[in-house]
């Protein structure tokens, strides 16, 4: 029984993505345990800001390619040419973006700093992430095509060295640094990751490819990518924009600290929803990218959901339960009245991963148009719920907001699937 169970591919690769997710739980407990001490909820307020701008700028750079690099590495891994035309393509691409932007970031560093950091010092900041983000962007686009190529075990090696810098890097940063710490840890620590990932003979060969197939640049393989970065550059500009813009309204309405209470919250999903989040791009994607059929789509999402939704409620009724020492183990005395509103962001939480999990069809055949409008019913009807209810229910608002909106998603994502499968899907094979 247990041999067949270890044997299930799904399986295989959620005990994978357990021991990654468990690296980065760890991790992450370091960087917030740290943070919560020496910056306090208004220093968490700010890291909230950076890090939602650096989320913004890396879904252009970077983040933007995950889901075409691994759709086309997974279909070409066994293509050598086809292959070295997407890694020799999608690796120019990012570099030139990556220099455009940092252009950017010189030129405005004095604003950012003020809107996004509440502080015209904090502008060398936007200095260092200009300079480093072609490293930094490298080091994601190496993860998604290892992902890609299904080469899971230096996949996991690698986000598990990410990590062990994150939580010993951080600790040092923000220790002798502070806020300063904090903010420089987030851009240094990923253009480590890259250095160190050079270690390694796949990531040299793939980066090899790169140089010496460079010439193979291919329009069509771009206008293919294209897609892709537009699909995330887009949403990740929606969340960045809507986090920040609901974080300073918090700030402008309710002060800095409750702004930080509920940047904590945020830290507290993002431990668990990073489980999901690399299970999405590890497995569904893959696997949905190469299904051709209908009933091939609805026997991966019902394998799928048969593994996920049982854990995903053990999981949250567990965050639920313990919610207090979670927040005193991960956080401080500081953020404990954060957990009356626990429920709610778990409410919001579960109905999110159901959602993104059937929304990762959009991007494995290229259901642009769809992608755009459930995005934008998420984040838009976030942003505007929040700053209503934010008048009437103070920070509990926020969570409302989030609850009705993600709710809402689900609804659309699942209507706009369901609706064109038969457009992009075969019957029969």
């Amino acid at each position: 029984m247990f041999k067949k169970l270890f044997s299930n591919t799904i399986v295989k690769v959620f005990s994978l993505n357990s021991l990654i997710v468990f690296g980065k739980l760890i991790s992450s407990f370091v960087v917030s345990k740290v943070s919560a001490i020496y910056l306090g909820p208004s220093g968490y307020a700010i890291v909230g800001n950076f890090k939602n701008v650096l989320q913004g700028v890396l879904g252009i750079t970077a983040n933007g390619f995950e889901s075409g690099i691994i759709k086309y590495t997974a279909e070409n891994k066994n293509n050598d040419k086809q292959f070295n035309i997407i890694v020799s393509s999608a690796i120019t691409l990012s570099i030139i973006i990556s220099f455009i932007i940092g252009i950017i970031l010189m030129l405005f560093a004095n604003s950012l700093s003020t809107y996004v950091l509440k502080d015209a010092a904090f502008a060398f900041v936007f200095r260092y992430l200009a300079i480093l983000l072609p490293l930094v962007s490298l080091n994601f686009l190496i993860v998604y095509i290892l992902n890609g190529l299904q080469k899971l075990k230096l996949y996991s090696i690698l986000l598990t060295l990410t990590n062990s810098l994150n939580a010993i890097l951080s600790f040092i940063f923000i220790y002798f640094l502070d806020l300063e710490g904090a903010l420089l840890a987030s851009i240094i620590i990923p253009a480590l990751s890259f250095i160190f990932s050079l270690l390694f003979n796949d990531v040299r060969n793939i980066l090899t490819r790169f140089f010496l197939n460079v010439k193979l640049i291919s329009i069509n393989v771009l206008k293919s990518i294209s897609i892709y970065i537009a699909m995330a550059t887009y949403s990740s500009l929606l969340i960045s924009l809507t986090y920040l813009f609901i974080r300073n309204e918090i700030i402008s309405n309710l002060g800095i600290d409750t702004a930080g209470l509920w940047e904590a919250m945020n830290r507290i999903s993002a431990f668990y929803m990073v489980f999901f989040s690399s299970l999405f791009t590890l497995y569904l994607l893959p696997q949905l990218a190469i299904n051709k059929t209908i009933a091939g789509y609805y026997q991966i999402m019902k394998t799928y959901f048969k593994y996920v939704i049982p854990f995903t409620i053990v999981l949250l009724a567990f965050v639920f339960v313990f919610r207090i020492l979670i927040i005193k183990i991960f956080l401080t005395d500081a953020f404990v009245s954060i957990e009356k509103l626990v429920y709610l962001q778990l409410i919001g939480d579960f109905i999110k991963i159901i959602a993104f999990s059937i929304a990762y069809q959009f991007h494995a055949k290229k259901m642009v148009v769809f992608y755009f409008i459930t995005d934008a019913i998420l984040y838009v009807s976030f942003y505007i719920l929040s700053i209503i209810f934010i008048n009437y229910f103070n920070l509990e608002g926020v969570f409302y907001a989030y609850i009705i909106s993600t709710l809402a998603y689900l609804i659309a994502v699942s209507l706009f699937v369901y609706l064109n499968n038969e457009n992009s899907l075969k019957e029969h094979v």
